[in-house]
Formats: structure tokens, sequence, C-alpha cells
């Protein structure tokens, strides 16, 4: 037996119905921020993710670029491309005999058509990525060397993103 009468109890009742609505509501905003934090960081990762997909491929491309350089010695001092150049080429190296000149041509060529398919074109699909080779010629104490940069812009920012390498062609002058 209770020492409340039945007639409190009631009004006790009626006081505490829809406490547990708030508190579900509470429950659900809180768990709604949750998840849309989870999902902020989820897109960050994705993002992270696509940059470092870009710089790997950017670094592959670039040290393409300079097994293409050891490799045709005869046209060295031919491989210089001003930043910002588009490279093209008139000849087919592939199914036709060149010169070493012709060679370093046609590998650029290929070289800036392979980068500027492969890295992102920018936030809005229309800003090609840049492409630059220069050569340092060699004195007493420092051998010839290159240096062979490619930078881009990645879709939704603003910042351009670079990576280079340096080439030193040891024992040639």
């Amino acid at each position: 037996m209770s020492l409340i009468p039945v007639r409190d109890l009631k009004s006790v009742h009626r006081l505490q119905a829809g406490v547990s609505i708030v508190e579900a509501l509470v429950a659900l905003l809180i768990l709604s921020f949750g998840m849309l934090g989870i999902a902020g960081l989820y897109l960050e990762s994705l993002r992270s993710n696509r940059t470092a997909l870009s710089r790997t491929a950017a670094v592959a491309l670039i040290n393409d670029m300079g097994d293409r350089i050891r490799a045709n010695r005869g046209g060295l001092t031919n491989y210089v491309l001003a930043s910002g150049t588009a490279a093209t080429s008139s000849k087919d190296c592939s199914t036709a005999l060149c010169t070493p000149a012709e060679i370093a041509t046609w590998d650029k060529a290929q070289w800036y058509t392979s980068v500027t398919t492969t890295l992102p074109n920018g936030p809005d699909g229309t800003i090609t990525p840049l492409t630059s080779i220069a050569y340092t010629a060699a004195t007493a104490t420092v051998p010839a060397r290159y240096v062979i940069q490619a930078q881009w812009r990645e879709t939704g920012t603003t910042d351009w993103l670079s990576a280079q390498v340096e080439v030193m062609n040891l024992g040639i002058d």
C-alpha cells in the first residue's frame, strides 16, 4: 500500500508526460551533430587522399622525364622547357629514326601530354598544369643539372601544388 493517495499519483504521472520525448529529441540532436562531424572528417580524408594521389602521379611523371633525359645523353641541352610553355613535336620518334635533338623534343611533348592529362586541371577544370625543365650548365666544381617541375591545382582549391626533382649529370659537360 502506498502512502500517496491515488489522486496525487495521477497528477505526478501527468507532470512527467512528454519528458521522454524531449530527452529523445535532445539525444537525436546530439547524434546529428556527431554524424555531421564524422561526415566532415570523411570528406577531409577523401580530399587528402586525392591530393596524395596527385602528388604520387606528379613524382612518377617527373622521374619519368629524368629517366628520359639520362637515356638521351646526346640531346641534353635540348630538354629545356619554359614554365607554361606547351611542348609539341612534329616527328613521332617511336616509329621513325630521330636525332638526339628530335628525341628530346619528342620526349618533352610526350611528357607534357602525360602531365596535362594525368594531373588535375584546377577547381573548374580549365587550368592546365604547368611544367618546366631548367638546365644549368656544368662548371669546374658543379656538374650539369636539370630541375624538372610540375605544378597543378586540385579541384576545390586555389593553391598551386608542385613537385620537382633535380637531375645531376655527373661526368658530362
